[in-house]
């Protein structure tokens, strides 16, 4: 989101100058989903230099025709920041561009000019400002209904909030509000965003965060963004709606650490423009054979979209009645061609069922699976975490050959064999923060294993 600040000598020339820039910025063409977004902010000459968080300032014509060298002065309140000049046919000549260039205006635009220009300049000008923090943007997604996104999303959300971040959930699921019916927020939907997706009222961080609700009346860092009111899937099935969706999730990235979305119920187009822009893309999946064809072609699909940058994490959600094999899960349904992706189990317990509509989320009972899933995602960004996980994984991958050599040779010696043949049961093996495979059946994280497990 880019600050963007209108200055002007009248308050008529400021309403005039903030119209063609809405004409602008609403009338480009429908494909372009991923332009900066910008939030507009109407300022007179003397309250500029009460606002230095302006990324852009667009200076009027009538300030121009009447004093070019308040340019000087305006340079000096603030250093650092882009200058973008609109001028009128009444006013523009070449020494005057010459004049504005040696004053430190960074670009200028005559007001008869078209969406493609303004939009040519912002591109190239939007390079030369400073990163400016914000959160990152978390999008869960799956290959159907059913699988367990919405559960992940809510336990992702309260583990981040356990590490002291800022965060806000996002329910898409405009149908049966299911993420804010299970959190207890009160409305079920929201107006105001209604109102943005369709585009009549201008996407800033004042009205984006009037549609965020506070989800506990104890904790003001964590928040909830009803799904728009009146609405059902065709709401976000356009171009148009997907951009304005994404220009109110990257306002909220501005006023949060974390923004977690469950895209239950979006159309296609919406989720590859919410791919496109995120941080992490977590896939939840679980082991029911009859959608292992859908959970591929969908992570497939996922993996064009995303970033190169950007992170993949699978959740192989183990809740269902009708398994398939694990193995068979990770190399037929969850294996990504050319791309490095993190794999996590959630394991099988029966307090998943008690969480719905009970105002907390799963991770009051999953907190060591969502602890170390977050641990992948690597929030803070470490440049050391990386090469931490790696020797983690490189060493729980030695202690599950270690312990499959182990469990082998038991059952070599139970058959007959001359290993082993004086011991009844085998070793006790204890894991942590690994799974282990017992023909069919995944042992999860933080489980003592006495003795191996068959299916039958």
């Amino acid at each position: 989101m880019i600050e963007l600040g209108i200055i002007d000598l009248s308050a008529e020339g400021r309403r005039q100058l903030a119209s063609l820039l809405e004409k602008w910025t609403w009338v480009s063409p429908d494909s372009r989903i991923t332009l900066p977004r910008v939030s507009v902010h109407l300022l007179s000459p003397e309250e500029i230099r009460f606002h230095g968080s302006l990324d852009v300032v667009v200076v009027g014509p009538e300030l121009i025709g009447c004093d070019a060298a308040f340019i000087n002065t305006l340079r000096q309140q603030l250093p650092g920041k882009l200058i973008l000049c609109i001028l009128d046919a009444k006013i523009y000549s070449f020494g005057l561009v010459e004049q504005l260039g040696r004053l430190g205006v960074d670009d200028v635009l005559m007001d008869t000019a078209t969406s493609d220009e303004f939009f040519r300049r912002l591109v190239l000008l939007q390079r030369r400002l400073n990163n400016k923090k914000k959160g990152r943007l978390v999008v869960v997604g799956s290959a159907r209904g059913g699988v367990g996104a919405t559960f992940v999303a809510a336990s992702l959300a309260e583990g981040w909030l356990e590490l002291d971040k800022r965060v806000c959930v996002v329910d898409c699921d405009v149908i049966s509000q299911d993420l804010t019916r299970f959190l207890q927020v009160r409305p079920h939907v929201s107006e105001p965003l209604r109102l943005l997706v369709d585009q009549q009222r201008v996407v800033t961080n004042e009205t984006v965060a009037e549609c965020a609700q506070q989800v506990w009346s104890d904790e003001t860092n964590f928040t909830c963004m009803p799904p728009a009111a009146g609405g059902d899937e065709a709401l976000f099935a356009t171009p148009r709606a997907a951009r304005a969706f994404v220009a109110v999730l990257e306002a909220l990235q501005t006023q949060h650490d974390v923004v977690v979305v469950d895209t239950a119920a979006l159309p296609a187009i919406t989720v590859s423009a919410l791919y496109q822009v995120a941080d992490e893309a977590v896939f939840v999946a679980n082991r029911d054979p009859a959608g292992a064809f859908a959970t591929r072609q969908a992570l497939t699909l996922l993996s064009g979209y995303v970033r190169p940058d950007a992170q993949i994490t699978t959740v192989l959600n183990d809740n269902s009645v009708v398994t398939a094999s694990l193995s068979l899960m990770r190399s037929e349904a969850l294996a990504v061609p050319g791309r490095d992706v993190n794999e996590m189990t959630i394991p099988r317990t029966l307090k998943a069922a008690r969480w719905p509509c009970s105002g907390y989320t799963p991770y009051q009972f999953l907190k060591r699976q969502i602890d170390a899933l977050l641990r992948d995602l690597n929030v803070d960004g470490d440049e050391s975490f990386a090469k931490r996980r790696s020797l983690w994984s490189a060493w729980c991958n030695a202690g599950k050959a270690w312990c499959r050599v182990v469990l082998s040779k038991w059952r070599l010696g139970r058959r007959g064999g001359p290993e082993f043949e004086r011991s009844p049961s085998p070793p006790t093996v204890p894991t942590r923060y690994h799974e282990i495979e017992y023909g069919t059946r995944g042992v999860s994280e933080g489980e003592l294993v006495s003795r191996p497990v068959l299916l039958t």
